[in-house]
């Protein structure tokens, strides 16, 4: 028997962004290991879905349809985590990317809906379980970083710096809850393949920039059930933070990728670029 089959029983966790790819994934993990999940996503179709997919594999598994950017929606949704008997666990992975070109072009919609999901979902989802994590002393809060959160990414500024601000949120937030009991993570999955990297919209001119995308994420790019597996550990110690792109572990996949013959054409990803009509 998997001596960590149970680890989580009696632990519910909430995942933002959990019906599909890798938000899915770790909510059938922390299902999987005991937990009683919260699922969680704008669409009220796919919130059935995942729920009815999870509860087939045994799990106990709970949705709530929630627009991360409406403090409304998430203050619901960790009502519903308390209604099943506690907060143990929250991921804040609902996670939007942005359209690929220079910053001076970029649509000011695209850009503040960017803004809206990865920061200001972040912001209340942290804001919505740290409460009820510092009354009782314990609860594991993990923020999931992504390209970008060291450093700048040319014409991917609004994601890139949506997620230089989760790392400096959550390393504040670990100043803050230092002794009190309450663990603070940020998880970098690296690159997985969901359709944040298969779906991708260009500003016009730039997509024949995103040709090589498929073969990046053929050299490093990996499912959401293997980038979901290091949540698991974060919250079942007092580890920090978990950074996938080491110099190691991007040799390694790179190889492995290349004798697994995901850089032939055709076992590499589909990949759907849209490109903007106009903007301005």
């Amino acid at each position: 028997m998997d001596p960590q089959q149970h680890v989580l029983a009696g632990r519910v966790a909430v995942v933002t962004g959990s019906t599909r790819g890798l938000g899915l994934a770790m909510a059938r993990l922390l299902g999987r290991r005991g937990a009683t999940v919260v699922l969680a996503a704008r669409s009220d179709v796919d919130v059935v879905d995942a729920e009815d997919e999870l509860r087939a594999e045994g799990i106990e598994a709970y949705g709530r349809r929630c627009d991360t950017a409406e403090w409304a929606d998430v203050e619901a949704l960790r009502d519903e985590a308390l209604a099943h008997g506690t907060l143990d666990i929250w991921v804040n992975n609902a996670g939007a990317s942005g359209v690929y070109g220079p910053t001076a072009s970029t649509p000011v919609d695209d850009f503040t809906r960017v803004v809206r999901t990865n920061i200001l979902g972040t912001f209340h989802g942290s804001r919505a379980a740290l409460p009820v994590f510092l009354g009782q002393g314990h609860g594991d809060l993990v923020n999931v970083y992504g390209q970008g959160d060291r450093g700048p990414v040319a014409l991917q500024n609004a994601y890139a710096s949506s997620k230089r601000w989760v790392r400096q949120f959550t390393e504040t937030l670990q100043a803050e809850t230092k002794g009190t009991g309450v663990r603070v993570h940020g998880l970098n999955p690296g690159l997985v393949m969901t359709d944040l990297l298969g779906k991708v919209s260009s500003q016009p001119g730039y997509e024949t920039r995103l040709g090589g995308l498929q073969v990046v994420v053929g050299l490093w790019g990996q499912t959401p059930e293997v980038a979901a597996r290091p949540l698991l550990g974060l919250v079942t110690s007092d580890r920090a933070e978990f950074r996938d792109l080491t110099g190691m572990t991007i040799l390694t996949r790179g190889v492995r990728n290349v004798l697994a013959g995901r850089l032939r054409r055709r076992n590499r990803m589909p990949m759907e670029i849209t490109v903007l009509d106009a903007y301005g």
